[in-house]
C-alpha cells in the first residue's frame, strides 16, 4: 500500500510540474503510452507512467514530453512514418530543437537534464560504453549526444561537421526538421557509399556498429542440415575442410564490405544512440500501473430530489386509501393514526432529555473553541490600578480579550434506505430524529435526504451496455458528456429541513416513524406484533420500498447541493453525515462515458483501473489503487478537499465476525501481530460501548454502531415505587445509569466532532 500511494503522490506532483510547463489550462493524465501525446479538442495531455525513483530522471522525461507535445504536430509524422531512416534523423533533429525550447523557457530544468543525462549514462541507456565516440558515431549520433548531454561530451567536429550544427541549432520550425533531415540523410548515405568502396571498409567503425547483423551471420535453412545439426554436404569433410570455409568466409565478409551487399545498408541507416536509448527506455515504463481519469457527471437535481412536499403528499394518499387484503374502514384506520400519533409523542418526549444533552455539550465545546482562539490586546487606555508599577514597568494599560465571532455552522444527513437495512431502520431512523431535534434547538440549517433506487426505474442499464452502445439516458438524471463517470439512476427524498415548519415537520417524521416500526416488524421477531399497535395499519407505498445502495451516486449529487447549501445560508462550518450499513452500488471503479464520433456510449475498459476523479484543475486518486470501498472513499475526499466539509459517518455492524470490515479500520500498523492487537482493542471497546470510533479513509470519523443494541438509550425510573425495596432501587437505578453512560459515549464524541 505504501509503493501505490507514493507512486499516486508522486504523479500528482509531476502533474502539477506539466501543467507549469504546459503554462495553460490542460488536463493532465499518465497512462500506458509510450510517448506524449496532446488531444487539441479536450486539452488533455497524455503522459507516460515512469517508473523511475529519480526525481531529474523523471523531470527531464515530463519536460520533454511537454515540449514534444506542445511543439511537435501530430499529423507532421504520418508524412515520414513509412521511411524508417528519415524518422530517426527526423526524431533526433526534432528532440535537439524542442529540448533547446524548453530549456530556455524555463532554466529550471536545464538542472534536471544534466542530472539526468549523467544517471542514464552511468546506466549505458545510449550504448556508448566501449565506444570511441569520434570514430565510432556517424555525425546523426554525435548531434544527438551533443544535445543530450547539453554539449558535455567532447566530439571532434570536422569543418563541415560544424556547418551542420549550425543549420540545427538554427531550427525553428518542424517543417525545418524535416528538410534538414532529408538533406543530412542524403549527404549522410552519400559519405557510406564512398566509404564502401575503400578495400578495407570491413575494419572500418561504421561496419560493425551500423551494419546488419544478420547479413553478417550466414544462416542456414533447416533442410540443408541433417539430424546431428551439420550441413549434410560438409558433415564428414566438417574437421578436414574447416579451416578452408573459415578463410572463405572472411574472403565473403570482406567482399560484402567492399562494395559488396552486405555491411551498412545506404538505404536504411539508422541512429544506434536513439535505437539504444527507446529500448532501454522500455525499462523506465511502468506496463502494470493504469489510470481511469473521469469527470463527475452533472445531475438533474429537478429530476432527483423528492421535496418534502411530495413526501408528505404519497404519504396521506397512502393512509386513506383502501387496504391491500380488506376493505377500507375509516374508522381502524384512523385508531391507528392516533395510535401511531402517541407512540411518536411518547418517543419525542423521552428524547428530550438526549437532545438537550447533546445542546449542552455543543454549546460547550463551541464556546472552549472560541476561548482557545481568543486574543489578548493592549487598549491604549491606562489601567490605575497599574500606576503603581510604572518605574519598573512599561504594561500599565488595560488589556482587551478579543473573542473571535463564532462560525456558523450547518449539517447535512443522508439515510440509507437499502434492503440490507431492513432489521436495523427502526433504530437507525430514532438516531436519526435525535441528530433532527438537536439541529432544531441549536437553530442551524440542516436538511435530511434518504437515498433510494426504488423511484428511478431500471437499475444498472449503463452497466451492461456494450462498448459502443448509444446510451438512452431516458430519466433524464444526468446530462452526460464525453469523460463522465457512468453511475446508476437514483432519488434523493427531503424527509426533514430546517424550513419546514413545526407541523410540518412533526408530520413528516411522523412518516419515517412509522416506516421503521413497519420494517422492524416484518423482518424481527413478529410473535406477538399485533398488541404493539391498534387499528388497521397502512403499509409503504411502492415508491418508498427498500432497495439497492446508491451511496455513491448521492455523493455525486452532493457535489451540487453542498456548495449551494452552503452559499444560500453562508455556512463556515458544514458536518456531512452518512448512516448506513455497509458499501455502496459499483464501490470499485466505473465505466466511462465516451464519444465515438456518433453518439455517447459507454467505455467499460477502465473499471479495474485506478480510479482518477477529475474535477477542474484538481485530480483525487485512492490511497491504494483496489480496496473495498474505493470509489466512496474517493468521492468523500472530494467533499472534503473541495468544499471544506467535516464528514462524519454511521456505520451499523450487525456481525463484527466479518473481519474484513475491521482490518480496514484499525488505521496503521506495523505487522501481522500488531494488525490483531488492534482488532482485538477494537472488538473489546466496542462490546463495552456498544460503538467504537475508527479510522476510515474520507471521513473525519467514524463511528460503528452496534446493529442489535442500536436503541436510543434514556434513563428509565417508571419500574420505582414506594414499595420497592433499597436494594432493588439501587439496581434499577444502575442499569437505567449504565445504558445512559454508554450512550452518552457516543454522544460526547460526535459532539467534539460536530462543534
Amino acid at each position: 500500500m505504501t509503493t501505490q500511494n507514493n507512486t499516486l503522490i508522486k504523479l500528482d506532483t509531476k502533474s502539477q510540474l506539466a501543467k507549469l510547463i504546459a503554462t495553460e489550462n490542460i488536463t493532465i493524465q499518465h497512462n500506458q503510452v509510450k510517448t506524449a501525446s496532446f488531444d487539441t479538442v479536450n486539452r488533455v495531455l497524455t503522459l507516460p507512467i515512469f517508473k523511475v525513483q529519480s526525481g531529474d530522471v523523471y523531470d527531464m522525461l515530463i519536460a520533454h514530453e511537454c515540449s514534444h507535445a506542445l511543439h511537435t504536430p501530430t499529423n507532421g509524422w504520418k508524412k515520414i512514418s513509412d521511411d524508417d531512416s528519415l524518422r530517426q534523423y527526423v526524431n533526433v533533429l526534432e528532440d535537439c530543437r524542442i529540448d533547446l525550447l524548453i530549456q530556455k523557457k524555463y532554466p529550471g530544468v536545464v538542472r534536471n537534464y544534466l542530472n539526468g543525462f549523467d544517471i542514464l549514462e552511468k546506466q549505458n541507456f545510449f550504448g556508448l560504453n566501449g565506444k570511441d565516440v569520434n570514430t565510432d558515431l556517424m555525425l546523426i549520433d554525435k548531434i544527438n549526444m551533443r544535445s543530450k548531454s547539453s554539449n558535455r561530451i567532447s566530439f571532434i567536429f570536422s569543418a563541415e561537421d560544424k556547418e551542420w550544427l549550425q543549420k540545427v541549432d538554427a531550427l525553428k520550425t518542424f517543417n525545418q526538421v524535416v528538410k534538414l533531415a532529408k538533406e543530412m540523410l542524403d549527404w549522410q548515405k552519400k559519405k557510406i557509399i564512398e566509404l564502401k568502396k575503400l578495400p578495407d571498409f570491413d575494419d572500418h567503425p561504421f561496419s560493425e556498429a551500423y551494419g546488419d547483423e544478420s547479413d553478417e551471420t550466414d544462416i542456414e535453412s533447416d533442410d540443408s542440415k541433417n539430424e546431428n545439426g551439420d550441413s549434410e554436404g560438409n558433415a564428414e569433410n566438417k574437421d578436414d575442410g574447416g579451416e578452408e570455409e573459415d578463410k572463405s568466409s572472411k574472403a565473403n565478409a570482406h567482399a560484402k564490405g567492399a562494395g559488396g551487399d552486405g555491411g551498412v545498408d545506404p538505404a536504411n541507416l539508422k541512429v544506434i544512440t536513439n535505437d539504444t536509448f527507446e529500448k532501454n527506455k522500455e525499462q523506465l515504463l511502468d506496463g502494470h500501473t493504469s489510470y481511469n481519469y473521469f469527470n463527475l457527471p452533472k445531475v438533474n437535481l429537478k429530476n432527483v430530489i423528492v421535496s418534502n412536499k411530495e413526501w408528505i403528499k404519497t404519504w396521506k394518499q397512502t393512509v386513506w386509501q383502501k387496504g391491500e387484503y380488506s376493505s377500507h374502514v375509516p374508522a381502524r384506520r384512523l385508531e391507528y393514526v392516533n395510535w401511531l400519533k402517541d407512540s411518536f409523542k411518547k418517543f419525542k418526549n423521552d428524547n428530550k432529555k438526549t437532545v438537550m444533552y447533546l445542546v449542552k455539550e455543543f454549546e460547550m465545546k463551541k464556546s472552549a473553541t472560541a476561548y482557545k482562539r481568543a486574543t489578548t490586546d493592549k487598549t491604549g487606555t491606562i489601567d490605575p490600578l497599574k500606576l503603581k508599577d510604572y518605574k519598573f514597568s512599561d504594561d500599565i494599560f488595560k488589556r482587551l480579550t478579543i473573542t473571535p465571532d463564532a462560525k456558523n455552522h450547518g449539517m447535512i444527513m443522508l439515510l440509507d434506505w437499502s434492503g440490507s437495512m431492513c432489521d436495523s431502520i427502526k433504530q437507525t431512523i430514532e438516531q436519526l430524529m435525535n441528530l433532527v431535534w438537536f439541529c432544531d434547538k441549536i437553530n442551524i440549517p440542516y436538511e435530511v435526504y434518504l437515498f433510494t433506487s426504488e423511484m428511478a426505474g431500471k437499475v444498472n442499464k449503463y452497466r451492461y451496455l456494450d462498448n459502443g452502445d448509444k446510451i438512452k439516458n431516458d430519466s433524464q438524471i444526468y446530462n452526460f458528456k464525453h469523460g463522465d463517470g457512468v453511475f446508476e439512476d437514483f432519488n434523493l427524498v427531503n424527509v426533514a429541513s430546517h424550513k419546514l415548519k413545526r407541523k410540518q415537520l412533526d408530520e413528516s417524521l411522523l412518516y419515517l416513524y412509522h416506516m421503521g416500526q413497519y420494517y422492524n416488524e416484518r423482518y424481527t421477531y413478529r410473535n406477538g406484533y399485533e398488541d404493539m399497535y391498534k387499528g388497521d395499519r397502512f403499509s409503504v407505498p411502492d415508491c418508498f420500498w427498500l432497495g439497492t445502495t446508491p451511496l455513491n451516486e448521492s455523493l455525486v449529487a452532493m457535489n451540487q447541493i453542498i456548495p449551494m447549501f452552503k452559499a444560500k445560508y453562508n455556512i463556515e462550518k458544514l458536518t456531512f453525515i452518512t448512516l448506513t450499513d455497509g458499501g455502496s452500488n459499483s464501490n470499485y471503479g466505473v465505466s466511462k462515458i465516451v464519444n465515438n464520433g456518433k453518439h455517447l456510449t459507454v467505455d467499460h475498459k477502465g473499471n479495474s483501473d485506478t480510479q482518477v476523479i477529475t474535477i477542474g484543475k484538481k485530480q483525487y486518486t485512492p490511497d491504494a489503487k483496489n480496496f473495498r470501498g474505493v470509489m466512496t472513499d474517493l468521492l468523500l475526499n472530494v467533499l472534503r478537499n473541495q468544499y471544506n466539509v467535516n464528514t462524519v459517518g454511521f456505520y451499523i455492524v450487525k456481525n463484527l465476525r466479518r473481519m474484513w470490515d475491521l482490518e480496514t479500520m484499525v488505521g496503521k500498523y506495523k505487522d501481522w501481530n500488531d494488525k490483531q492487537t488492534k482488532i482485538l482493542k477494537l472488538k473489546k471497546q466496542f462490546n463495552k460501548e456498544k460503538c467504537a470510533d475508527v479510522v476510515k479513509d474520507g471521513y473525519n470519523r467514524y463511528f460503528l454502531l452496534n446493529g442489535k443494541d442500536l436503541g436510543v438509550e434514556n434513563t428509565d425510573l417508571s419500574g420505582v415505587n414506594e414499595n420497592m425495596k433499597t436494594g432493588k432501587i439501587k439496581q434499577l437505578f444502575s442499569k437505567s445509569m449504565k445504558g445512559r453512560i454508554v450512550s452518552r459515549s457516543l454522544l460526547n464524541k460526535f459532539i467534539q466532532e460536530v462543534a
